[in-house]
């Protein structure tokens, strides 16, 4: 051990040199000196030495640019003392250098955890913000690559799409209801569920793959309720944008669809991420903050701005080349004229009036927008946007056959038409 020990001081003494190079072969010297890893479960005793050597060997592998090394590193070092705020630094470093925006993340915000004041953290975090809303990682890049065209080719008039939103699977009845959806009816269609599926990240897994299983596609973005830390995930997700982020990456597991896509050669689903402004409806623009409707979220930027970010994300997928029919979807409402409560608190918390500027930058020949969160069911044109909430909400699934709403036929827009879930029309 000290052998190993000074092994770790020569390596140090390289790396204040910028003999890269060198470091590495006097941490990987040291490494050697260490006993091997003991047995699963019972202590290892060089555990804060292990965990130094490979964190310092991966940031001399990030001076070289060596990703893959550092990222091998990175890990060996989290894996041998998770509650070390630097191995998450390298860790995080690496990931970025390799293009692994989401996850870097995650790592950064863990170390900034464990301690508040680490400026290299803090650092890494922020780059991960201002690099996510260009969706350029590897993670963005394969989900784009892999869900937009595929089904460009796909023939006019073959499938339907319906909507959603609120519907709160982790409620016995709407757990009960989404498994009773008929499992033939909707194989060649395409579903919206416009957030508040659930409020766990397990709970969201569960629905989605039952929802996957009855529709050909599913697309989906998060409510309010997506972004709250239980008090078991408070561990798991040091803040709710690495919950979030989380979720992006169980959604390309499940192949759901978060990002915009053909669902036919003249059809096109565009996902909006959202949150709401304290001034939706023309209020004060301050937040009420006596209000504990999303106390449960845990936020690294200023939650007064978090729309403004939400939108952010979004920017990128104005741009895309959409034509014929284009139904875009958000969990918040984009406008303060549709219904919603108009008890200012409650107001604060329900929409955005910026995110309608987004919907009416997409164009298209036919034009639908699915939203959610007002516990109201409502349908109606503006302005040549058909807007449209489907709301389930907490007791939907007690209702006998509860409806989906089908929104386009394949063919034409569709205001008042709902489907019940055995497949028959209602």
């Amino acid at each position: 051990k000290d052998e190993a020990h000074k092994a770790k001081e020569r390596g140090n003494a390289a790396m204040r040199t910028c003999a890269f190079g060198l470091a590495v072969a006097e941490y990987t010297v040291a490494l050697a000196l260490l006993p091997d890893l003991p047995p699963a479960g019972t202590v290892d005793d060089c555990a804060l030495l292990r965990c130094i050597l490979a964190s310092n060997r991966s940031g001399a592998f990030c001076r070289l640019k060596l990703w893959r090394s550092a990222l091998t590193d990175g890990h060996l070092a989290v894996q041998a003392k998770e509650d070390f705020a630097k191995a998450h630094v390298r860790l995080g470093t690496a990931m970025l250098g390799a293009g692994l925006t989401e996850q870097a993340y995650l790592h950064f915000a863990k170390a900034l955890a464990l301690e508040p004041n680490d400026q290299t953290a803090l650092k890494g975090r922020q780059t991960c913000l201002a690099m996510l809303p260009l969706w350029t990682s590897q993670l963005a890049r394969q989900r784009r690559a892999a869900r937009f065209s595929v089904d460009l080719a796909r023939p006019s008039g073959t499938t339907r799409v319906f909507a959603i939103s609120d519907v709160h699977f982790d409620h016995r009845c709407n757990e009960e209801w989404v498994h009773e959806i008929d499992n033939f009816s909707f194989q060649e269609d395409v579903l919206i569920v416009a957030g508040n599926l659930a409020d766990t990240r397990n709970s969201i897994a569960k629905g989605l793959s039952a929802l996957k299983s009855k529709f050909r596609r599913v697309f989906y973005v998060p409510g309010n309720h997506e972004f709250w830390l239980a008090l078991a995930e408070s561990s798991k997700y040091p803040d709710s944008i690495a919950k979030f982020l989380s979720i992006l990456e169980l959604c390309d597991e499940l192949e759901v669809d978060v990002f915009p896509a053909a669902v036919a050669q003249d059809a096109f689903v565009v996902p909006l991420f959202s949150w709401y402004s304290a001034d939706f409806g023309g209020g004060d623009p301050f937040p009420d903050d006596t209000s504990t409707t999303d106390q449960h979220c845990r936020w690294s930027i200023p939650s007064s701005q978090i729309w403004r970010y939400m939108l952010r994300l979004n920017r990128s997928h104005l741009e895309l080349p959409y034509h014929g029919t284009v139904v875009s979807c958000s969990h918040f409402l984009p406008k303060s004229q549709l219904p919603h409560a108009k008890h200012s608190g409650l107001a604060k918390t329900t929409g955005c009036e910026a995110l309608d500027e987004q919907v009416r930058a997409l164009k298209g020949g036919q034009r639908v927008h699915v939203y959610g969160h007002s516990r109201q069911e409502h349908s109606e044109w503006d302005g040549g946007i058909l807007y449209v909430n489907h709301y389930h909400g907490e007791d939907g699934g007690r209702k006998a056959n509860a409806p989906l709403k089908c929104i386009y036929d394949g063919q034409k827009v569709m205001q008042n038409a709902v489907v019940g879930s055995d497949g028959t029309s209602g």
